[in-house]
């Protein structure tokens, strides 16, 4: 079956289509490989997740759980209230993420299966674990019309962010890693940029930031973004919204975690640094060989 393509965005030098029908190994050679985004429009068809996570699902069963949003404390069920009475010029506060896999875990059978795109997967690998300790791999995103995430960034350790809309509708800005040097990344949290609004850039601070395109689309119900190692990007959500986020390492980004592992090992101890990096070494050649 052909796939069917539909063009979201197109700036000239970027464009962002969304595709249906997909065969792993156009996703592989268009998308994983060649590290563009693309918008997935049935990669979670089989998840019970797309028809069960909803604000009313959320607040009947964890309505009294605990959730910390910029550093505020509050009910789940709270939240949920504040958040559907939201609106674009009154937003509730942004991000409501709920870790699944730490915290949720019994809901991890309703994101079950994990769609093949995003396989295979070494971020939860036993002989990675002490450079992912700080990796969240598994989320549940909730916000409010008008909920911006504060700020623009790329995913953590250089993997790959899989973020899939099951309730409502979010805007994203993506920009290449190109144009990193025009997003002004921060001295010592270089995965995080220290612009605070893409799309209303104070160019007399920021003037590097006149080269660069970011592009913005929507992401709907259903639909699986798939955001390349390396691509700056931040979310706004134009509803109450509902998403789940993946990460996921494989010999496609294996090359800038690695890298990425080195720079902040070596920050800490230059000595372990050059010790890691023929531990990786022979770690991607096992992983990899299991790959092929």
């Amino acid at each position: 079956m052909a796939t069917k393509v539909i063009e979201l965005v197109n700036n000239g030098s970027i464009s962002v289509e969304k595709k249906y029908g997909m065969s792993y190994e156009e996703f592989a050679n268009d998308h994983l490989f060649a590290n563009y985004p693309v918008v997935i429009g049935d990669a979670c068809k089989d998840w019970s997740a797309k028809d069960k996570f909803t604000p009313e699902f959320f607040k009947s069963k964890y309505g009294n759980r605990m959730v910390e949003i910029q550093g505020n404390q509050y009910k789940l069920g709270d939240f949920i209230d504040m958040m559907e009475i939201a609106t674009l010029d009154n937003p509730a506060p942004y991000p409501c993420k709920l870790q699944i896999d730490r915290d949720y875990s019994e809901l991890l059978p309703d994101i079950n299966p994990r769609f093949a795109f995003a396989n295979p997967d070494w971020s939860h690998n036993t002989l990675l674990k002490p450079f992912l300790r700080g990796a969240d791999t598994y989320e549940i995103f909730l916000g409010s019309p008008g909920g911006q995430f504060p700020y623009v960034h790329y995913d953590y350790m250089g993997l790959h962010a899989y973020i899939t809309q099951l309730y409502g509708i979010k805007e994203f800005t993506v920009l290449p890693p190109d144009q990193t040097p025009y997003v002004y990344p921060k001295k010592n949290n270089t995965w995080v940029s220290d612009i605070p609004d893409i799309k209303n850039i104070d160019l007399e601070k920021f003037p590097l930031s006149a080269k660069a395109t970011p592009i913005t689309f929507s992401v709907g119900p259903g639909e699986t973004l798939f955001i390349p190692n390396g691509w700056w990007h931040t979310a706004h959500s134009l509803t109450s919204t509902i998403s789940v986020a993946q990460d996921s390492l494989n010999a496609s980004n294996w090359n800038r975690f690695t890298a990425e592992v080195y720079t902040k090992v070596a920050k800490k101890s230059n000595v372990i640094a050059k010790m890691t990096k023929p531990y990786l070494s022979v770690v991607g050649s096992l992983l990899g060989a299991s790959q092929r």
